[in-house]
């Protein structure tokens, strides 16, 4: 039996993360020299139609821009017909295993970082070295192309990248009593979080200071990740090998059991809930993508006029005394089982070029995974754009992926629950999780 459908039977892993983004922006229209031959009119007359796989054409934030892209590589590719299969975020990984099971894989899926290892790691994608070519795979961000490469072989491109910065609530620091500046130390900023908790709506409910996700999900656990390494920890040691039963990851986890006991943070948040909390004004801050930016300007019922209430900075420092974080990416695959593999990745080619990678930008906020596009002026003419591309400069990569590393999240997460939860030790659920990783991660 092909280790697809033994992952389908034994591996449905799902995450859930609405990640929406939405503004407006006009369509660039000049492409720069040296764009991808992807971008030029077809000469080929055999039809080609592309499945594609994907929860963002679902998506009232981000299926205009993605329709408009597909619309105009068909114009340009009079022969090529791209259809879109649209799968809901927390399904489409199981889903698109099912499909490949059956014989039935569409052309590309559409993927995201924390669920991306279970594709690497299996016989369903392409590797994509070749295929793409020597330039364009040197022009990926060196710690976005490791989070999509799997022993030694790229197996999937990061599309739209984003780090996690920390967007911060200018009124409630002004009802706090707060200077109107983000915080720059983690110490800093358990300290505003504690003078902004003990504000209350008008109806009495509670406002929380700082929100960090606790629920179990995969995607909690990757975001684990960035506290991790704020305190100078890891769960690989220096010779690759698992290693999170130390001090930094013991205190790391008194970090969420200090947010929890002392009500700081709202108990097995999701970030959809965080998001929701910061849009009604009832968060003072939160770590999230550039997609957190749309959904809660949505959910504030304000539009862009929520933008005067808030900020995004860079992530506090911790134990080294910089700023850290991780990036993802929403990355793209092509199935092993593909017939129109250079097809696939001339389209992808073209969604990751200079045009429209600025219309993706201009409509929902994308950062550039390509250094050639994520350093031009206009990926960095606003505030928040520069926030994004600062940051971009001060994330760490995430482990090498490896066949258990999204279970190897979940048990990051299960481990935030039993310190903040369950109050178990820092020091147990240390030990614990080093165990459970040694034989996930082998």
């Amino acid at each position: 039996m092909k280790k697809y459908l033994g992952i389908v039977l034994t591996s449905c892993l799902t995450v859930s993360l609405l990640a929406a983004c939405s503004s407006q922006g006009n369509t660039p229209s000049e492409s720069p020299k040296g764009n991808d031959q992807a971008s030029a009119p077809s000469t080929s007359s055999s039809p080609v139609t592309l499945k594609f796989a994907s929860w963002s054409i679902n998506e009232a934030a981000t299926k205009d821009a993605l329709q408009q892209m597909a619309d105009t590589y068909m114009s340009l590719h009079k022969n090529v017909k791209i259809e879109f299969i649209g799968i809901p975020f927390g399904n489409i990984k199981d889903q698109t295993f099912v499909m490949a099971s059956s014989g039935d894989a569409p052309d590309i899926i559409q993927t995201f970082t924390a669920s991306f290892p279970t594709y690497a790691a299996s016989d369903i994608v392409e590797p994509l070295d070749d295929l793409l070519g020597k330039d364009y795979v040197n022009d990926l961000l060196p710690s976005y192309k490791d989070d999509y490469t799997y022993n030694g072989k790229l197996m999937g491109i990061p599309w739209a990248a984003s780090p996690y910065v920390l967007y911060w609530n200018k009124d409630l620091f002004k009802k706090a009593g707060l200077e109107q500046k983000p915080p720059k130390t983690i110490d800093e900023m358990l300290d505003i979080a504690r003078k902004i908790s003990k504000l209350k709506t008008d109806s009495g409910e509670s406002i929380y200071g700082l929100g960090e996700p606790t629920d179990k999900l995969p995607i909690n656990g990757m975001i684990f990740l960035k506290t991790l390494y704020s305190f100078g920890g890891s769960i690989l040691d220096t010779n690759g090998k698992v290693n999170v039963n130390t001090p930094e990851t013991i205190s790391a986890f008194k970090y969420y059991q200090t947010l929890i006991s002392e009500n700081l943070s709202p108990q097995a948040a999701k970030l959809k809930d965080l998001r929701n909390l910061f849009a009604i004004g009832r968060l003072g801050m939160y770590a999230d993508g550039y997609y957190g930016k749309a959904v809660f300007r949505s959910l504030s019922g304000k539009g862009e006029a929520f933008d005067s209430t808030w900020e995004a900075a860079l992530m506090p420092a911790g134990k080294s005394g910089k700023s850290v974080s991780i990036g993802e990416a929403h990355g793209l695959v092509i199935t092993k089982d593909s017939k129109n593999k250079q097809e696939a990745v001339n389209f992808i080619k073209f969604l990751t070029d200079k045009d429209m990678m600025l219309l993706y930008h201009q409509k929902s906020d994308v950062v550039s995974a390509r250094k050639s596009v994520s350093t031009l002026p206009e990926f960095n003419n606003t505030p928040f754009d520069k926030a994004l591309n600062q940051q971009m400069n001060a994330i760490n990569a995430l482990p090498k992926n490896n066949q258990g590393l999204e279970q190897s999240y979940l048990d990051m997460a299960d481990s935030i629950l039993k310190v903040t939860i369950a109050k178990e030790t820092p020091e147990k659920i240390a030990a614990d999780l080093d165990a459970k990783l040694k034989q996930t991660l082998k």
